[in-house]
């Protein structure tokens, strides 16, 4: 794996390349903005997602998509889930036996597909045996300033996700292994909309009980409908789980506590989003995992009530009130 081609540009693309041309070489990311390409290539830096952060001389940024792709060993996916689907089309003409490893978190709003479901969907059945997904607690500004960072890797491939357990870990990136793709995907989706939700509580004024108890809450909720669609019931507690969750609700970095933070001053999603450089990909999750769980009837009452602030203009204040007043029932 001496050819690897980072896919996308944003904040954790880069944090990543960066991370990758500094503990293993060389190293190519695909940039759509061609002013974001232009600075990586002269001044080292991405001034639009990551201007803070002197970038590794070992990464070289590509226009060429296709081309780069078909050159490399692995792929390593860090675009945004709405446009994940576009961007896997591109690469089937392309895709041999590459691996892909897959950083993206989220569902397709359209067809409630998973990352992996998608690339499944677009590049067939064969893809999931070089698919492994990196998930965890991690900003890309704190991996880039070298705070030590474990994640966990996954695959239903042993070997494959050994060999990248071993490759990409370092004294910076702590990887553990797991097997169970689906809860891990879950996970890693939904603690956006918990991030929003927690975003939405400190932007009304309320403190770390509140929080602290949106926390234990949304992780029975996450794996009720994690469970429902395979994943295992302990993968809620690790990184991709509770450990993930924590960083994003606890964590000002997060854009999507940024965006629930904006929502309860009583700005409209709208203006927000129109004003924001990232993509808060929680905002196209929460109407995913909202559709799943009336579909198969699961109760996500946070996902509801998240649901109805952002789309329904429900008052952040009543919603809050409207979960403790909920029945009262058994822990």
């Amino acid at each position: 794996m001496t050819n690897i081609l980072v896919i996308g540009g944003g904040s954790w693309g880069t944090a990543f390349a960066d991370y990758l041309g500094r503990t293993l070489g060389p190293v190519r990311i695909w940039v759509r903005e061609e002013e974001v390409r232009r600075s990586i290539r002269e001044d080292k830096r991405n001034m639009a997602f990551l201007p803070e952060i002197s970038l590794s001389p070992n990464i070289e940024a590509v226009d060429d998509l296709e081309k780069a792709a078909a050159a490399a060993d692995l792929l390593v996916h860090a675009v945004p889930s709405k446009f994940s689907r576009a961007v896997f089309e591109r690469l089937r003409p392309v895709l041999g036996e590459q691996v892909i490893v897959n950083l993206s978190k989220g569902f397709e709003a359209s067809s409630l597909m998973t990352l992996s479901q998608m690339a499944r969907d677009v590049l067939g059945d064969r893809v999931i045996s070089q698919w492994v997904t990196i998930s965890g607690p991690s900003f890309a500004r704190e991996l880039a300033q070298r705070h030590p960072t474990a994640v966990v890797a996954v695959s239903y491939i042993d070997t494959l996700v050994e060999k990248i357990q071993k490759t990409f870990s370092s004294p910076e990136l702590r990887i553990y292994r797991n097997t169970d793709l689906p809860g891990i995907e879950v996970a890693a989706a939904m603690k956006n909309v918990m991030a929003i939700a927690s975003g939405i509580i400190h932007g009304t004024g309320y403190g770390y009980n509140t929080t602290a108890s949106l926390i234990t809450r949304a992780t029975v909720e996450i794996s009720r409908l994690g469970r429902r669609m395979g994943g295992r019931k302990e993968t809620f507690w690790g990184l991709a789980g509770i450990g993930d969750l924590m960083l994003t609700c606890f964590g000002p970095l997060s854009r999507n506590f940024q965006l629930g933070v904006q929502v309860a001053s009583g700005r409209s999603l709208k203006e927000i989003q129109s004003e924001m450089v990232m993509i808060a990909e929680g905002v196209e999750t929460t109407r995913a995992a909202h559709t799943l769980a009336t579909r198969l009837g699961i109760e996500m009452p946070i996902t509801e009530k998240v649901f109805q602030v952002l789309f329904e203009e429900k008052e952040p204040r009543l919603a809050l009130q409207e979960l403790m007043q909920r029945r009262l029932k058994p822990e």
